[in-house]
């Protein structure tokens, strides 16, 4: 059994694996997209014992294997796009913006300014100032963003971006580029005005990876199917003896 056990939890966990590829590949020309990680980790092995009127030792448990993910911090590019409502992250530092279901962060500097004045997101979240308030502008007048957040339109500060680094421990991916992590961390980057972060999704490898893991599962697929033979022979034969 040990074997259907250990091939069933290794095509799990293929299965999980190719899901994380897939959805860098997917968002591969996201802006501030963060790529997914995966590790594989083998399960304890232990002792399967029989309890009751003849106890003993039957056998090992299968180890088997589990499939762990991640968010990968770094590797983000700048690209320019001459739109000064676009804003890009030098470093790995976040904006803090609300999202209806509550405070979240994100690299996608893809902003806009709505009718009330609001700097918001391309999914309509407020971007927040140091105060946790939505910044609001001036309709109509351009305005200017220095390096360490502050805006500024004409001579006038509006406010300051909140911006903070984020610990990779607790990081967890809130979909639509939206991040959430436990612990905030002081803001070590800088801001750049009418650029965007690129993803930082490794397009080769991800394709690597995807080719390496169907084959993985497509192995493990073929040794379940023979284990499943194999015990299916075993019990007809203990049938017919």
């Amino acid at each position: 059994m040990n074997a259907l056990y250990i091939g069933a939890s290794g095509m799990i966990a293929q299965n999980q694996s190719l899901g994380v590829i897939a959805g860098n590949l997917a968002n591969s020309q996201s802006p501030g997209y963060l790529a997914e990680t995966g590790t594989f980790v083998a399960f304890p092995s232990g002792t399967v014992e029989r309890t009751g009127a003849n106890p003993g030792v039957i056998g090992q448990s299968s180890s088997g294997v589990a499939f762990t993910s991640g968010i990968a911090l770094g590797g983000s590019g700048v690209e320019s796009t001459n739109n000064s409502n676009d804003l890009a992250i030098l470093g790995n530092g976040f904006f803090a913006v609300r999202t209806s279901n509550g405070l979240a962060y994100t690299r996608d500097g893809q902003f806009s300014v709505d009718a009330q004045g609001n700097l918001v997101t391309s999914q309509g979240d407020f971007v927040l100032n140091q105060a946790g308030k939505p910044i609001q502008l001036q309709l109509g007048v351009a305005f200017s963003v220095s390096p360490s957040g502050v805006i500024t339109q004409g001579n006038t500060t509006v406010g300051t971006l909140a911006l903070t680094d984020l610990s990779p421990q607790g990081l967890t991916s809130l979909g639509g580029n939206l991040y959430t992590s436990p612990t905030r961390l002081p803001f070590t980057g800088q801001v750049i005005q009418s650029s965007l972060n690129t993803s930082n999704v490794n397009l080769p490898n991800s394709l690597v990876q995807m080719v390496d893991a169907q084959s993985w599962y497509q192995s493990l697929t073929q040794m379940v199917n023979e284990e499943s033979k194999r015990l299916s022979t075993a019990v007809t034969l203990g049938m017919l003896a």
